[in-house]
């Protein structure tokens, strides 16, 4: 038996850290550390007591043996989407192919997907937006997430059986995904009404379609028929997309401040739309905007 107590701490910390991956114990690597000081003495102790009662019979040396550092990633690119994913130990990782990996939001999301157990997918679309899924196993895990991003309890959406809060750390905004945990949320907080609507409904449908779009920061279910999505569009494009998606009059969009607000229709749900920050597009580039039909045409100079 190596007599080194470090080798040994060592292999004790990666078995210990192996456990927490396989039964998805929430405990993050300090927790794993400080078990594995804890723990090793007893652990030699026993070693030594096994080889005193075996070396007459069985004179085959043992130890315990590290797993791998980590285990084997599968990796592949989509070059007409621009992204790429990577999968390894149940945990998906995606990013954008133009981001930089030093950049803030993929700096945070390789952070978590090393140091919480809880992560099962991070979303890299750009250096200052992270899309988060976890799946927590107790109300205090998930209640350490919300912390971790300054979430208020009250902010949480829930949705069938998953949770849904939009946070933000550092430069980074996070868009958090609670995998099943709104199973744990029953009877434990008070979440928004109107929010227990079925997937299988027009609104849970549309719901469903834009939580892909990677511009979207916010989504409520206001009843069977009815949603409410924000965007934060970059371009007049981008706002004319969502135009068309949702079937809606250009010429009937309002302004709150610089939001835009307009209300159409999809897969048999009304869709009120929210553009945060979209009002510059038509001050900005008023003659574009008239141009893709976002406007009224110019009224005709003369008397």
């Amino acid at each position: 038996m190596n007599s080194d107590p470090r080798s040994l701490q060592h292999r004790v910390h990666a078995i210990l850290r192996t456990a927490t991956d396989m039964l998805g114990l929430p405990l993050d690597t300090h927790h794993v550390e400080r078990l594995a000081v804890e723990v090793t003495p007893a652990v030699r102790a026993l070693l030594a007591e096994a080889l005193d009662g075996a070396a007459a019979e069985v004179p085959v040396r043992y130890a315990v043996v590290a797993p791998d550092a980590d285990p084997v990633a599968k990796t592949s690119v989509d070059a007409e989407a621009g992204v790429e994913t990577t999968e390894y130990a149940g945990c998906v990782s995606r990013i954008a192919l133009d981001v930089d990996c030093d950049s803030p939001a993929a700096v945070l999301a390789a952070e978590l997907r090393q140091q919480q157990h809880d992560v099962v997918v991070t979303d890299v679309p750009n250096g200052s937006y992270l899309g988060l899924t976890v799946r927590p196993k107790t109300v205090h895990a998930w209640r350490w997430w919300l912390r971790r991003f300054g979430i208020a309890e009250s902010a949480v959406t829930v949705q069938g059986t998953n949770a849904y809060a939009v946070g933000q750390t550092d430069k980074v905004a996070v868009q958090l995904c609670g995998e099943d945990t709104g199973t744990l949320l029953s009877g434990e907080v008070t979440v928004r009404p109107g929010l227990d609507i079925d997937l299988d409904t027009p609104a849970g449908t549309v719901a469903a379609k834009v939580r892909r779009q990677i511009d979207v920061t916010g989504v409520e279910l206001r009843d069977a028929h009815t949603i409410a999505v924000t965007v934060c569009a970059t371009s007049l494009v981008e706002w004319q997309w969502w135009l068309t998606q949702i079937a809606a009059d250009p010429e009937s969009v309002a302004f709150e401040g610089t939001t835009a607000i307009v209300t159409g229709s999809k897969d048999g749900a009304s869709v009120e739309l929210h553009g945060e920050g979209c009002r510059s597009f038509y001050t900005e580039d008023l003659a574009a905007a008239r141009l893709m039909g976002l406007l009224a045409p110019s009224p005709a100079s003369g008397s």
